[in-house]
């Protein structure tokens, strides 16, 4: 009878539990569809086929992410647009350390370059320990590295202001991926993301 009573207690506990974890996750959930749209963008929340398309798609092209556990969430579009824009939030994380992500993808998009397939993202603390010719690749991983030949001088001065940005570019789709600061606002994030692809679209040609 006591330990009918413990396990009762226990699975009621763990029924609690996982009512207010529920809970607080829809709340939570509530609240950023309200922030979204409140910009004028629709809010989507979470779509399992969208986040596959990801996982095995374009970011399998990103040269430090690809082996990392990674969770998308909270996605939103802008329907003002004659682009296929959508915006979404990553977690990307091993067993030493986790790091938020704000995300762009461009979908549709054809660039008049040499390569199909191409990603410059940060290198992270690795900086530290790199000694290069140019200040350029200190601060980014270039794959292929023949891509940096064909990247302007302009796009690579401004990136270097957003050294937290990374672009990856697979199958006429564009993702533009910056790593969120402390306290960072996703609507500033999200400024900062757009304001990188119209320099990618102004900088490197783009084919119809």
């Amino acid at each position: 009878m006591v330990m009918l009573t413990i396990i009762l207690f226990v699975v009621a506990s763990s029924i609690i539990e996982l009512l207010v974890i529920y809970h607080l996750s829809k709340n939570r959930q509530n609240k950023r569809k309200e922030y979204v749209e409140r910009f004028g963008y629709k809010y989507i929340g979470s779509d399992n086929e969208f986040e596959r398309s990801i996982l095995k798609g374009i970011l399998k092209a990103h040269p430090t992410l690809r082996w990392l556990s990674v969770r998308i969430s909270d996605i939103f579009t802008n329907e003002d647009t004659e682009e296929k824009r959508f915006y979404f939030e990553m977690y990307v994380s091993n067993r030493y350390n986790s790091q938020r992500y704000f995300c762009m993808l461009v979908k549709g998009i054809t660039l008049s370059l040499p390569i199909s397939e191409f990603a410059i993202v940060p290198r992270g603390l690795s900086k530290f320990f790199i000694s290069k010719k140019t200040p350029f690749l200190k601060y980014f991983i270039a794959k292929p590295k023949e891509i940096i030949d064909n990247i302007p001088y302009d796009l690579k001065e401004h990136l270097l202001q957003f050294t937290s940005v990374g672009i990856v570019y697979k199958d006429n789709e564009i993702l533009i991926l910056k790593a969120y600061k402390h306290k960072e606002l996703p609507i500033d994030a999200l400024r900062v993301c757009e304001d990188v692809y119209e320099w990618v679209k102004k900088s490197l040609p783009m084919s119809d």
